[in-house]
């Protein structure tokens, strides 16, 4: 058998052999070329080798020759499966005959050759493909697509048997992509690997898979003709997806030839960027693989750009963080552009749980390539890299926020930032503020460590100066979030904030830090929804002798030796006073600690306990305990008392509060305090003859109080005297004689008090008093008057006085009238007051009180107080708590008197309440409140408690505001001055006065009626609110009418009540005993009823009500958040009911209370009221009166933000809240209650909230939005302004068009948060929404009539086909119709939006859904009786061409057609559309010659119709045509004809052209013509006929085709004349 096949090999070789001429060996080669080669697979190794010898032979005479060998019967060989054995061998030489010989064949036969190369390319052995795939790089430039549209095109596919083996096609895609990535560079050895040569994006086994590792095998001039065919086969054959990656690294290269033809295919096709091989291979090129160089800079941050549209990218952070840190070490600015707007995108887009574990890496690399471009300094002052670095700052924030975990392993980063805006470019401080502010919700995470190395920073920027407030404010809103209340360090830096030089946010965000109220609300995000009582220790006072070490640190300097040593110069006055007075208000909150009403934590918190220590003498007492304890256990005291002096004595401007604090210190400690000072009494010596007038007053302050201490000896104070005696006597120096005045009475009282008086001389004694009688003789000497009258005042209070001549003491008291007579002095009353207090002589009092009483007609009321107060001092002395508070020394008793006269000056007063005078009757109401105020204590006082309560009942009747006050206080404290059985009494007694229709009661005089305020002032036209009925009814609906005494002792509204003397009679001595635990310890009911009443009238938009209801609240409840949430339902129940009361005040306070109160509670609390409350929200909106529905307004918008906090699960929210919350309310919010609302309020407060929860509510949003979108895009329309509409319809009268109107209209619809809150709806879309969604949209499209609603709509369609393709494929026809429709709208930009959006849907539509549109277009065109229907046609065109380019060529052969004849119309608006269509779709004179048929058959009938417009178009585009495709026409009869008829008829614009036209064919058809005479002649008449036109421009012209005419067939001119 071997031998038989040797004999047949030998004889082919020797015909071989003998083949002389190559003509010959080819002829030879064709026969027996493959069968030989077939030989290669026979099992005896003789005859194999024998095949091998003979092709080595033909090898060397074919390959020095131009013989072409048998490529197809080769390749039928290669591929034959049923060739048997071990076929290997003879496929390679096969291979290797056809690659030899494919260079030599005809293009037309390499072409024809393609598809049978690439069938099943992907199945064969690496080795086969390879060569198999180097025949088809030869083959590829000489292949041509064929014509768009055409029969080959459609079917190409199938040619290339793709559709049955879609592997070949992805083979194709990647080596091709490889391909055109492909660069020789690597043979220069920069890009060796182990595994061999490679290039960017190009492994080494593809490098040798393209090149065989050598540069012969694509030689340089043939890349990038290879390249080009790629590109072009891809585009023509492959799917988008497989165009997808030749097109885009195509793009990328640096030829611009290949860089803009894939640049114009990647336009043309749509990417899924979160399919997961697309990520994955933008990946691997960006970073490269192990044997894979990446791709250059400028190529990778296109990569980015790609990937910054992937959620899949985004997540993926095994790539990503590898991705960021590669970039952002770039040396190239673009690539780090793009790496850091890609970092932005991975924190917004990343899940939590995949950003975490790769933040802190993140970060680093931003931190490095911050500091790579300039530590804290940016080097660059470059815009591009400017941006670039604030992009940084910003992804640095946003990353830390989403990883808190970060700071506690990098804390520094946080004194980096600050630096950085401190330093940087000040066109980075925005972005480095938003960086810095975005960890501020997250600084409750940090740890103790941590915060010990924030406090340095921060002190550090604070202390900046104003010129960096943006670091000041910064490092105060770090403080008040990271460092709890107790934090002495950080209330100092608040204090530091607090400098007036500072900007006044800076101020007021200090403010905010030192005061507990203020910072329990700042300090946690979460104190709205109540998830903290804010009663634990980190909101604790700081401890006092902590706060004062903390001060002695800050304020003291290190010397050369390291000791410490402090300065009060040092020390800003604003500093140094704001530091004392926060250290005295935690030792203030220390002692008043167990008052529970006291240390009540609220707004008015600072003024509260500044008022209790002042007048409250529980508080006063609680002091002075706390003082006495301290004094000997806490060093502290001393220190603050040494500190205090220290900045007092230096006189510096603005220092003086110090001496304040330090003198209320001392006169409420004890006997020791006292001692501990009196070896500094040179000091306060010398500070009396200060030049400021402040400082002498209380120097001698001091000195009056040190001289009670037995420490001090009686030599020394009698020396004192001495030369304060001297000092007097020297008037020419008004400060010695000013301060001594004042240092005299403080000590001469003092010792009178100590009972130690026998030290002053009688004769100095007197003479000091002769000095104060001549002083205040004196009217011109104002400063040493005042001081004697202050002098008085000390001396008469403590009895120094009363021993006085009869003569001297009526002296003093005229004196000291005629200054309160003349000036209303309010300290000459006092003195005057002062001065009988110790008086034993009754006769002497009265005839005081008398004095006093003739004061009646003084309109001050201020004055008038102050006139109650000497009063009760005349008629009580120091048993007057008005004189006991002035008592500044402890362990010795003040003289004391008995209460005759007081007696009769409460009769006197009694009886003066009876008066008609109304001067004189608001004189003793005054003076009746005083007395019970001062003197409510003592017995007269009691014995007369009933006869007072008749006397305030008479006077709450009165016409005056202060009086109705005054009345309401009083009976407020008559009542709790009684015992059990007189309160019964005086209940009864005033209910009955208020109930009773009797008129001759004492009582009968009020009614509910009785006005409380000046009905002029607080009149509002809706009738009088200024009634007693408010008290009454608050009263009754409690079901307690005790109650009614103690509110209406807060009914007032008068500022006198927050002056110094009004203060007195303030809320913590009139119910110091009152508190509502007790109360409803004895009554539980009143709970229930009480609360929920009172809670609401806090709220009265009355200011006066209000603010009596708030003091009755203060005064009765503790503690308010303990009482709220007891009673929280019942608050809620009488909130919502009472918001649809018929009075607007109580509809008004409701709304307001409502929404305090849902501030301050977590939305679990009241989530099963939630419809109710949005509901009687939204009516509050729609009320008739106007401040109702601003309050309503209030209240719908926190209301707004509490529900977007509950919903946004990134920041924190529970998933399962946020999804009950939104079935909830969203029907509400879109139902008739909502959006649909007759109200306009309700409606637009609707959209508001419904727009912030869009933005928030992720994936729980899906069941609403089919709604939610409808009402959204009808609402854009309904809540466009009408001036808009209106302008739009009369643009002529402005001067404007309605194009340009509607282009303002379009661009305000794009930046509306309307759109961008359908977009978001758009982007939570999933299948079974869209099935829900595509009805609504459709009704919304078809029944709007809107223009906002209108475009709204076709960009929604847009946004669909681009984002979500596959969820609105199967809905693409049904849009499709939908959109035809709206093209035949009256306004041009609803019709261009709607060409556009039926462009995009065109991708996804079915054929016949496409070619209806354009069926449409061209009825517009030919039909169209306006010139802007033809516009709208060449949009739809337009739109098609750009949006949907695969489907104009698929479609070709109807669609070009009409384009051809359109593009030629003579207007060039019209036209351009056409014509960028018909460029983007032919390959030029090709395309004409596909569609000659289609373009003959349209001209022809568009020549009969009756718009001339569109005749003359069909005339030209045929002649057109004509012109163009030479003589290769297969209708040629026919198309004489048209041009025949084309050129009849009347002439016009361009019809030259037609006639020349039809000449040129004449011309090119010569030997037709010539056979057709008829034809001829009639062409001649024609010729004739259009010469003679009477147009003479365009008759000359004709004349010229005549001529030429005649002259190409030898025909006589004719005459045309």
């Amino acid at each position: 058998m071997a031998s038989a096949e040797l004999a047949l090999v030998n004889k082919v070789e020797m015909r071989i052999a003998l083949a002389s001429t190559d003509a010959k060996l080819e002829s030879l080669l064709k026969v027996y070329l493959a069968p030989l080669l077939l030989k290669l697979i026979s099992p005896h190794p003789a005859v194999r080798n024998k095949v091998v010898s003979i092709c080595n032979h033909i090898n060397t005479r074919v390959k020095s020759s131009s013989i072409v060998l048998p490529a197809e019967t080769l390749l039928a060989q290669f591929k034959n499966p049923q060739v048997e054995g071990d076929a290997a061998l003879m496929r390679s030489f096969c291979l290797m005959y056809i690659q030899m010989t494919i260079v030599r064949l005809p293009a037309e036969q390499q072409t024809a050759i393609l598809p049978d190369l690439l069938k099943g390319i992907s199945s064969y052995d690496r080795t086969f493909q390879k060569t198999l795939f180097s025949i088809v790089l030869k083959v590829l430039p000489q292949w041509k697509a064929p014509d768009r549209g055409s029969t080959e095109a459609d079917n190409i596919r199938s040619a290339f048997g793709f559709d049955e083996s879609p592997a070949d096609a992805e083979f194709l895609s990647k080596h091709f992509t490889s391909l055109l990535m492909l660069n020789y560079s690597a043979f220069s050895g920069a890009y060796e690997t182990p595994e061999g040569l490679c290039c960017p994006g190009v492994p080494p086994s593809e490098f040798e898979f393209l090149t065989s590792n050598s540069r012969d095998t694509i030689p340089s001039a043939n890349l990038v003709p290879i390249k080009m065919a790629a590109l072009r086969f891809s585009q023509a054959v492959l799917t988008e997806k497989e165009q997808f990656w030749p097109a885009f690294v195509g793009s990328q290269e640096n030829i611009n030839e290949i860089a803009n033809a894939a640049s114009d295919m990647l336009k043309r096709i749509t990417v899924d960027y979160e399919d997961e091989d697309i990520v994955k291979g933008l990946f691997d090129l960006y970073l490269g693989t192990e044997d894979t160089p990446p791709v250059n800079p400028q190529f990778g941050a296109r990569i980015l750009q790609l990937l910054c549209k992937s959620a899949r990218a985004a997540n993926d952070m095994s790539n990503t963080a590898d991705a960021i840190q590669f970039g952002i070490t770039s040396e190239n600015p673009r690539l780090r552009s793009a790496t850091v707007e890609f970092v932005n995108w991975v924190v917004k887009i990343a899940r939590p749980e995949t950003i975490k574990p790769v933040a802190k890496d993140l970060v680093e690399t931003l931190k490095q390539h911050l500091q790579k471009s300039g530590y804290i300094v940016s080097r660059s002052a470059n815009s591009q890299e400017l941006r670039l670095r604030g992009f940084a700052y910003v992804a640095m924030g946003s990353l830390i926020k989403r990883a808190p975990d970060i700071l506690k392993t990098d804390f520094d980063i946080i004194k980096s930032l600050f630096d950085s805006l401190q330093h940087d470019n000040p066109d980075l401080r925005n972005s480095i503020h938003e960086s810095l502010s975005s960890l501020i919700p997250v600084l409750d995470t940090l740890d103790q460590e941590q915060t010990d190395k924030l406090k340095p920073i921060l002190l550090e920027q604070i202390n900046l100066g104003s010129e960096h407030s943006n670091c000041q404010f910064l490092a105060l809103r770090f403080c008040i979030a990271a460092l709890p209340f107790s934090d002495p360090v950080a209330r100092y830096i608040c204090i530091l904030g607090l400098n007036p030089a500072n900007r006044a946010d800076v101020i007021s965000e200090a403010k905010k830090g030192l005061h507990p109220y203020y910072f329990q609300k700042t300090h946690r995000p979460e104190f709205k929804f109540g998830k903290e009582t804010f009663d634990g220790p980190e909101y604790d006072f700081p401890e006092f002798s902590d706060m004062l070490a903390t001060l002695e640190q800050m304020w003291s300097t290190k010397a050369d030796d390291g000791s410490t040593s402090f300065n009060v110069k040092t020390v800003p006055p604003p500093i140094f006073v704001s530091s004392l007075q926060f250290a005295r208000q935690i030792l203030l909150m220390k002692a008043v600690e167990k008052n529970a009403k006291i240390s009540i934590i609220d707004e008015g918190w600072s003024h509260k306990l500044d008022e209790a220590v002042a007048f409250d003498d529980g508080a006063r007492q609680n002091v002075t305990d706390l003082l006495a304890t301290w004094h000997s256990s806490e060093p502290a005291l001393r220190k603050y008392t040494e500190v205090a002096f220290s900045g007092f004595a230096s006189q510096i401007s603005g220092m003086f509060p110090a001496g304040e604090m330090w003198m209320e210190i001392l006169s409420m400690g004890p006997k020791d305090l006292v001692s501990f000072w009196t070896a500094r009494v040179s000091e306060f010596e010398a500070l009396s003859v200060s030049v400021s007038s402040e400082t002498r007053v209380l120097a001698g302050h001091a000195l009056g109080i040190l001289c009670t201490s037995s420490q001090l000896p009686d030599e020394s104070i009698k020396g004192l005297i001495t030369k304060l005696m001297q000092n007097i006597e020297d008037s020419s120096n008004l400060p010695r004689a000013h301060g001594a005045t004042i240092s005299l009475s403080y000590i001469i009282s003092r010792l009178q008090l100590k009972k130690d008086l026998a030290i002053v001389d009688e004769s100095d004694l007197q003479k000091y008093l002769s000095t104060l009688l001549k002083n205040l003789e004196k009217q011109s000497v104002t400063a040493l008057r005042e001081a004697s009258i202050s002098a008085i005042s000390q001396l008469g209070a403590y009895g120094v006085l009363s021993s006085l001549p009869q003569a001297d003491l009526e002296k003093a008291s005229d004196l000291l009238m005629e200054n309160v007579k003349s000036s209303n002095n309010d300290r000459a009353m006092q003195a005057f007051g002062n001065l009988y207090a110790c008086s034993p002589d009754v006769d002497v009092k009265i005839a005081a009180a008398e004095r006093i009483f003739a004061l009646h007609e003084s309109k001050q009321i201020e004055f008038l107080l102050g006139s109650g107060e000497a009063l009760t001092c005349i008629g009580a002395g120091w048993d007057s708590t008005a004189l006991r508070r002035t008592l500044d020394v402890c362990g010795f008793e003040p003289p004391t008197v008995g209460y005759e006269a007081l007696n009769i000056i409460l009769d006197k007063v009694l009886e003066f309440s009876k008066t008609t005078k109304p001067s004189l009757k608001k004189s003793s109401c005054i003076w009746l409140l005083s007395l019970v105020q001062f003197c409510g204590h003592l017995e007269p006082v009691v014995s007369r408690l009933k006869l007072m309560h008749f006397a305030f009942l008479g006077f709450l009747g009165d016409r005056e505001d202060i009086v109705q006050e005054s009345a309401s206080r009083g009976l407020g404290l008559v009542y709790e001055k009684g015992d059990s059985r007189l309160k019964d009494d005086l209940v009864h007694s005033l209910v009955q006065s208020f109930t009773s229709d009797s008129r001759t009661s004492a009582a009968g005089r009020v009614s509910a009626e009785t006005q409380l305020f000046d009905p002029g002032v607080l009149n509002t036209g809706d009738g009088s609110v200024s009634t007693y009925k408010d008290i009454m009814n608050l009263a009754a609906e409690a079901g307690d009418p005790s109650l009614i005494y103690k509110f209406m002792s807060l009914a007032s509204s008068s500022a006198i009540w927050s002056t110094r003397k009004g203060a007195a009679f303030g809320l913590g001595s009139i119910l110091a005993k009152t508190n509502l635990a007790d109360i409803f310890e004895s009554n539980p009911r009143l709970a229930k009823n009480l609360i929920p009443k009172l809670y609401r009238y806090r709220y009265d938009p009355n200011m006066a009500v209000q603010q009596s209801m708030r003091g009755i609240w203060n005064a009765l409840v503790s503690d308010s958040a303990s009482i709220i949430e007891s009673q929280f339902d019942d608050i809620l129940e009488e909130l919502l009911k009472r918001m649809g009361d018929r009075e607007w005040r109580v509809r008004q306070a409701s709304a307001a209370a409502l929404q305090d109160l849902l501030d301050s509670s977590q939305p679990s609390r009241y989530s099963a009221y939630l419809e109710r409350i949005w509901t009687m929200s939204f009516r509050s909106l729609d009320d008739i009166k106007e401040s109702v529905r601003t309050q309503g307004v209030s209240l719908c918008r926190s209301l707004a933000n509490s529900l977007v906090r509950i919903i946004d699960v990134e920041v924190g929210a529970s998933t399962q809240n946020a999804e009950e919350t939104l079935t909830t309310l969203l029907p509400f919010l879109i139902g008739n209650s909502g959006l649909q609302s007759q109200a306009q309020e309700v409606q637009m407060f609707s959209l508001e909230t419904l727009l912030k929860l869009i933005q928030k509510g992720g994936s729980g949003l899906r069941p609403f939005i089919p709604t939610l979108l409808e009402e959204m895009l009808g609402l854009l329309s309904t809540l466009e302004p009408q001036a808009a509409n209106y302008i739009a319809l009369n643009a002529d009268k402005y001067g404007m068009t309605a194009n340009a109107i509607d282009a303002t209209r379009l661009a305000s619809i794009r930046a509306s948060p309307m759109m961008d809150a359908v977009d978001r709806l758009i982007d939570v879309l999933d299948a079974p929404t869209m099935k829900l969604v595509a009805p609504k949209l459709l009704t919304v499209i078809r029944k709007s009539v809107g223009l906002p609603s209108k475009v709204a709509s076709s960009r929604v369609l847009v946004t669909l086909v681009v984002r979500h393709m596959d969820l609105i494929k199967p809905y693409a026809d049904r849009f499709m119709k939908s959109c035809i429709a709206q093209l035949s709208d009256r306004n041009d930009t609803i019709v261009s939006s709607f060409a556009s959006a039926a462009g995009y849907l065109a991708r996804l539509s079915s054929d016949d859904r496409v070619l209806e549109l354009v069926a449409y277009s061209e009825k517009l065109y030919f039909e169209g009786e306006e010139e802007r229907h033809r516009q709208i046609s060449g949009s739809i065109i337009l739109a098609l061409s750009k949006h949907a380019p695969d489907r104009v060529t698929s479609l070709a052969s109807s669609i070009l057609p009409f384009v051809f004849i359109a593009k030629h119309d003579q207007v060039k608006s019209i036209r351009e559309p056409f014509e960028h269509a018909w460029s983007e779709h032919t390959g030029g004179v090709g395309a004409i010659k596909l569609y000659f048929g289609e373009i003959l058959e349209i001209a022809r009938d568009q020549l009969e119709n009756q718009r001339w417009i569109v005749r003359q178009t069909a005339a030209l585009s045929v002649t057109d045509a004509s012109n163009l495709v030479g003589n290769q026409i297969s209708q040629t009869e026919e198309l004489f004809t048209i041009l025949i008829k084309a050129s009849t008829g009347r002439s016009w614009d361009g019809k030259e052209k037609v006639v020349d036209g039809l000449c040129a064919l004449a011309t090119k058809m010569k030997g037709f013509v010539d056979r057709d005479v008829q034809l001829r002649d009639k062409l001649l008449k024609v010729f004739t006929v259009e010469a003679g036109r009477n147009n003479k421009e365009y008759a000359t012209k004709a004349r010229k085709a005549l001529e030429k005419f005649c002259g190409e067939f030898n025909l006589p001119v004719p005459a045309t004349e």
